[in-house]
């Protein structure tokens, strides 16, 4: 079975993205099958004839993309036969966050009440020994497979009613805190950071221990300025990005 090779990649990009590509296409074409291993880095070399450093550069390609999984004293073994599917969110309005649950599926797993200690009145932002009801869970992108999320969702006490509703319908939390008890969301603090994915969390979302992830955070409140719900969604890097778009006002010239 041949593959690709040096002479086959034209020159129009990058020679690391140019290797990247002919490698998911041999991946793809099953040249190399999933579970087994790509050749050693300087066959990889030597068979497009390019450097150590453009190598490495095409292989991380692969790694963003979940087709490959490096272990040191193994090798690189092949994790899928497709690129791994990312969701993208654009959001500018609370009610831009809507399509976002119309098109995933939340999958509960636990739902607890719970008190906050130090540790996690820091991690989520909330007042310490607040009480919360807490619902854990994967968020899946249409049908895939792959959780593109582990999801925690914390909600007032309160509110504790609509527990046997979450994952049922296709709306957000936050609606049915509205529906249900006639609050009105009218602000979300968001923030977003990066973290490496801990080990407990990469086996619950199929990923390798220190894999990039991002971690979003929200924070709903209502009209009285009470934090209504919380929710914290880990998403590892490549199956999720954010998408967002800041104007420039500029003030209008006053006519003289």
């Amino acid at each position: 079975m041949s593959g690709s090779t040096a002479a086959s990649l034209p020159a129009s990009q990058p020679r690391y993205v140019l290797v990247a590509q002919a490698l998911i296409q041999d991946i793809e074409n099953g040249r190399y099958a999933v579970g087994g291993l790509l050749p050693p880095e300087l066959e990889l070399c030597a068979q497009f004839s390019v450097s150590r450093h453009t190598m490495r550069e095409a292989i991380r390609k692969l790694q963003e993309q979940g087709l490959i999984v490096r272990r040191r004293g193994v090798g690189t073994r092949v994790k899928a036969a497709r690129p791994a599917s990312r969701y993208v969110l654009s959001a500018a309005t609370i009610s831009d966050l809507l399509p976002y649950v119309k098109d995933t599926r939340l999958v509960t797993s636990k739902a607890t009440a719970i008190i906050a200690d130090a540790a996690l009145s820091t991690r989520i932002g909330c007042k310490h020994s607040q009480r919360w009801l807490r619902v854990s869970g994967f968020r899946f992108a249409g049908t895939g497979k792959l959780p593109m999320a582990l999801t925690e969702i914390y909600i007032n006490p309160a509110f504790s009613g609509i527990q046997w509703l979450i994952g049922t319908l296709k709306v957000p939390v936050y609606t049915l805190i509205e529906q249900q008890f006639g609050e009105r969301v009218v602000e979300v603090r968001q923030e977003i950071r990066a973290a490496k994915i801990a080990a407990k969390d990469a086996k619950r979302l199929s990923v390798e221990t220190g894999t990039a992830g991002l971690v979003i955070t929200r924070h709903y409140l209502g009209s009285n300025g009470r934090v209504l719900e919380i929710t914290v969604n880990l998403h590892p890097a490549d199956r999720f990005s954010y998408l967002s778009s800041l104007r420039l006002h500029v003030p209008a010239t006053p006519l003289e």
